[in-house]
């Protein structure tokens, strides 16, 4: 079982998938951008001399002069994204349940995806959160760059019709939204979600 937890910077999708491990019967291991972040070069990311190479954020501002960061992403990136998937795919393939800290922008992370967990259960949940609270969240972290959340929160459902669950973050503790994701799991034996997105 596959469990993709897409949703925008500072909406707690660690956290919740933190409180399913606890909450789960069985061992469930997390996945996300985060674990391969730390291991890139700091030169192929954010402001780094080779970063067009990797993950660049893009510095904007809109027209209330809120700070956006966009990601953009090169070719070594989505060697990475692609490289990810490919881990996920492993540790299912080896029997493991996998909660994958997921951000999916751009239609080639989902063709990713697809190509590589097709033959797998997979759940596609998506989590939502008011962008005020997402930047307040944001600042209040302390280690990531303002405008980030702005920046995702209009590229980030851009396939919502797919997900098999919305869970909203703003209002609800990590533990209360990882016990909804895994009580409808219990009750949904055949997720459809990436079933349809094979399709297209």
């Amino acid at each position: 079982m596959i469990i993709i937890i897409n949703g925008p910077p500072s909406a707690g999708k660690t956290s919740i998938i933190k409180e399913m491990q606890k909450l789960y019967d069985k061992p469930l291991l997390h996945v996300g951008i985060d674990r391969f972040w730390a291991m890139i070069p700091d030169q192929y990311k954010e402001f780094g001399t080779k970063a067009s190479e990797g993950y660049s954020f893009i510095q904007t501002i809109d027209h209330d002069n809120n700070p956006i960061v966009h990601v953009k992403s090169g070719p070594f990136a989505q060697q990475i994204d692609h490289t990810m998937t490919q881990v996920i795919k492993c540790m299912a393939d080896c029997g493991h349940d996998v909660a994958v800290d997921a951000i999916l922008t751009e239609k080639i992370h989902f063709d990713h995806y697809v190509e590589a967990l097709e033959k797998h259960v997979d759940y596609f949940v998506g989590i939502v959160c008011d962008l005020e609270e997402l930047e307040r969240r944001e600042k209040l972290r302390g280690n990531r760059i303002v405008g980030l959340a702005r920046g995702h929160i209009g590229s980030i459902h851009q396939h919502k019709e797919y997900y098999d669950l919305v869970i909203d973050s703003t209002h609800y503790s990590p533990t209360t939204c990882a016990q909804n994701i895994l009580d409808f799991i219990q009750k949904t034996p055949n997720p459809q979600g990436f079933k349809k997105l094979e399709k297209i």
